[in-house]
């Protein structure tokens, strides 16, 4: 009988039968750009949001958290832009961006007022780049390098 070795059936992810290739050069050129316009993108929203744009203190001020949520959220974003330009800890970034997202859309829906699409399309983004990534988790949580 010729039974595969652990080794071989478990992959580099830690799932069974599952393997995560290397991404192609073309896509990684594609997803380093998503990173980069990603992180431009939350690093001046964090920075809209901590400068007190008046635009953002009405927003949180109809969500009805207090705008210490503004601060909370406006700090997510930049953590999350630096991770996600991080290598090893970029999956973990489009994460925490993804979480900011989702809460981005519920306010926008049902406090707001507002479509919710732009959110959407930051979550698409954000989202695409944590499951493209998704094998440096593995070396976060105690899996191989």
């Amino acid at each position: 009988m010729n039974t595969p070795s652990i080794s071989q059936q478990v992959s580099h992810a830690g799932v069974p039968g599952v393997d995560l290739p290397q991404p192609s050069k073309l896509r990684n050129r594609i997803l380093w750009t998503l990173q980069i316009i990603a992180a431009l993108f939350f690093l001046a929203s964090a920075a809209s949001k901590f400068a007190g744009a008046e635009y953002n203190v009405m927003v949180f001020e109809k969500v009805g958290l207090g705008q210490w949520f503004r601060y909370f959220a406006g700090a997510m974003e930049a953590i999350g832009a630096i991770l996600i330009v991080t290598p090893r800890y970029s999956a973990l970034g489009g994460i925490v961006l993804a979480v900011v997202m989702v809460g981005a859309f519920v306010a926008d829906i049902f406090r707001i007022g507002g479509n919710g699409i732009p959110a959407l399309i930051a979550l698409a983004v954000v989202a695409s780049v944590a499951w493209c990534r998704r094998s440096t988790l593995s070396s976060l949580f105690g899996g191989r390098k």
